[in-house]
């Protein structure tokens, strides 16, 4: 295909981000609230075979990165996966998406707010209270600035990022001379296989973002040219980084005594810099982490009106008050955001695993891309590839057991929901057409009928 180069933007004279330009934000839109934890819950999971897990991971991202490539080269403007999907399996699966989302925002984030609160609560030595008190606090504030329509700009967000990724590569120095003696506790090795390909699905809430190079793809020079070297750069790059990490952590810490989610405080204690490092390393994740809720709040209240403007929830939802806010939207979430927060307040060990849950949700989101894609490119050699990866993302979700259940019922029962509508839509149209009235066909909001037909 031939490219050719964006215009300028009217009157701003504007042309897009270069390559080097973009790579930075790249590497802040894949990175995340995850490497706060991710590095040390996957040690202690894993053990010497941590870097096969972290491996495996990246690995997993480059088909999916061809696969990207192409869905930016058709749609340019950057879409979203949910009109990828809708393109290769029809408006019904394409209308389950937005609910798959809600049932992974309203798990991982407030499991993200805890870990937020959990590096509170380690840094001041104080109770499980406070971590709870914080987590909420950041669930809070998220919810608070988007009532009052505030956003928490992509540009804001890889600062804050990129302030993390700082401090953690100052804690990365400091821990070589101990890597000169301890590599061998990540020597990877034929014992305790088994624990890789779950590994795989913790580890991949690392690349959480992933899919959003999709859309900042909008802000590139020419998007179609430079997609994929410039996620390419910045997927090898966090890979390396999350690897490092989790080396420096296993080198400085017994793995006995890793704590799975505040791994990276225990890092900062041991290289030494005294309480500073360590405060820093907290004021920094506490600001990503409530950055990134307020982007994850506002993203999936929109996931909330797209889901209540095609029928899976009440119509309700997608009202907005005078001022543009989805304040029943938001409710919804604060009442789904509680349950989560109840459950890891009464539970606080399961929060590794239910971001594990989280995880599986995107994996499943990318199994219907990937499905979608070979239905709608035909067997070529990049979706082969992709057809490879989809084998082993199903074992993973297999042998990853119950945290890959909550995603497939949450797709059942949107799938479940869809079908009943439309066993009543045509039990309608039967009693109507007896009276020799045709009853109309369901339209969205976006103005698309059965299997998203423009009306």
């Amino acid at each position: 295909m031939t490219t050719t180069e964006t215009a300028p933007e009217p009157g701003t004279g504007r042309r897009g981000l270069t390559r080097w330009q973009a790579i930075p934000l790249a590497i802040g839109s894949i990175a995340g609230s995850g490497i706060l934890f991710l590095p040390s819950a996957v040690y202690a999971r894993a053990g010497h075979n941590s870097l096969l897990v972290w491996a495996l991971s990246t690995l997993l991202c480059l088909p999916m990165l061809l696969m990207f490539d192409d869905m930016v080269r058709s749609n340019p403007d950057g879409r979203g996966i949910e009109a990828f999907i809708r393109a290769g399996l029809g408006d019904m699966f394409g209308r389950c998406v937005p609910v798959m989302f809600i049932a992974l925002v309203i798990v991982g984030l407030p499991s993200g707010a805890f870990v937020a609160g959990r590096y509170v609560a380690r840094t001041f030595e104080v109770g499980r209270t406070v971590t709870v008190v914080v987590a909420i606090a950041v669930l809070l504030a998220a919810v608070l600035v988007n009532l009052a329509g505030g956003r928490a700009s992509t540009r804001v967000q890889t600062v804050a990022t990129w302030g993390l990724v700082l401090v953690a590569t100052v804690l990365l120095v400091s821990a070589v001379p101990s890597a000169r003696e301890g590599l061998h506790t990540v020597a990877p090795g034929t014992q305790q296989l088994g624990v890789v390909l779950p590994g795989v699905i913790l580890a991949f809430w690392a690349f959480a973002g992933f899919e959003n190079l999709t859309f900042l793809a909008r802000e590139f020079r020419n998007p179609e040219r430079d997609f994929l070297p410039v996620s390419s750069v910045a997927l090898a790059v966090y890979g390396v980084f999350t690897i490092l990490l989790t080396v420096a952590i296993a080198v400085t810490v017994p793995r006995a005594d890793v704590d799975q989610v505040v791994g990276l405080l225990q890092l900062a204690s041991v290289v030494g810099y005294g309480k500073i490092i360590i405060w820093a390393v907290t004021f920094i994740a506490c600001s990503a982490m409530l950055l990134n809720a307020v982007a994850w709040v506002w993203g999936a209240s929109q996931m909330v009106r797209d889901a209540a403007d095609n029928g899976m929830l009440p119509r309700a939802f997608a009202v907005l008050d005078g001022r543009g806010t989805p304040r029943r939207a938001l409710a919804l979430l604060v009442a789904l955001f509680s349950a989560t927060s109840v459950l890891l307040s009464l539970r606080p060990a399961l929060v590794i695993d239910t971001t594990a849950t989280a995880s599986a949700i995107f994996m499943l989101l990318y199994v219907l891309s990937i499905v979608s894609y070979l239905r709608v490119r035909g067997l070529t050699v990049r979706s082969g590839l992709n057809l490879l990866l989809l084998v082993v993302i199903a074992v993973s979700l297999v042998q990853s057991r119950w945290q890959a259940l909550y995603g497939v019922l949450a797709l059942l029962a949107a799938l479940g929901v869809q079908v009943v509508q439309r066993r009543r839509a045509a039990r309608a149209a039967g009693t109507t057409g007896t009276t020799g009235t045709t009853a109309p066909e369901p339209v969205d909001a976006h103005g698309h009928g059965p299997e998203g037909s423009p009306r």
